[in-house]
Order: C-alpha cells, then sequence, then structure tokens
C-alpha cells in the first residue's frame, strides 16, 4: 500500500531531477556565451529543483519506512499471540 503511494512521489521526484539536469545545462551553455544573469537564474532554478527532488524522495522512503514498521509490529503482536 504504502509502495502506491510513494511511487508517484517517486516519479515526481525523478522528473524534477531530469528537469534540473537540463536546467544546468542550458545554464553552462548560457555561461560559456557570457550571458552570465541568465545562467545564474537559470542555476538557481535548477537547485531549487534538485532541493524539490531530494524533499519528494525523502517524503517517499519516510512513507516506505513506517509501513515496514507497522508491518513489522503487526507480525511482532500477531506471533505473540500463536504462542
Amino acid at each position: 500500500m504504502s509502495q502506491e503511494r510513494s511511487m508517484p512521489l517517486r516519479e515526481q521526484a525523478m522528473e524534477a531531477l531530469e528537469e534540473s539536469t537540463k536546467m544546468l545545462e542550458v545554464a553552462c551553455n548560457l555561461m560559456e556565451q557570457g550571458n552570465r544573469k541568465e545562467a545564474e537564474r537559470l542555476h538557481k532554478a535548477a537547485r531549487t529543483k534538485r532541493s524539490v527532488s531530494v524533499l519528494l524522495m525523502a517524503k517517499a522512503n519516510a512513507l516506505e519506512n513506517a509501513s515496514r514498521k507497522r508491518r513489522s509490529h503487526y507480525h511482532e503482536v500477531d506471533s505473540s499471540r500463536a504462542h
């Protein structure tokens, strides 16, 4: 169940990561062309995208970890009742 909820988050994280990578490539090209101001603006936007990616991935991991803990606790309680 949590994996179903975490997959869209992981997909969004990967999309944000890919976008930030493209933005950084464009920023490098702009810098080489001498357009420093636009390159800096794009670089800052790319860093923001990268941060979004990291946060989304962390949220997906937290959902999965919480689900594992619930399943583990359920199995512990269930197995203790069997004895």
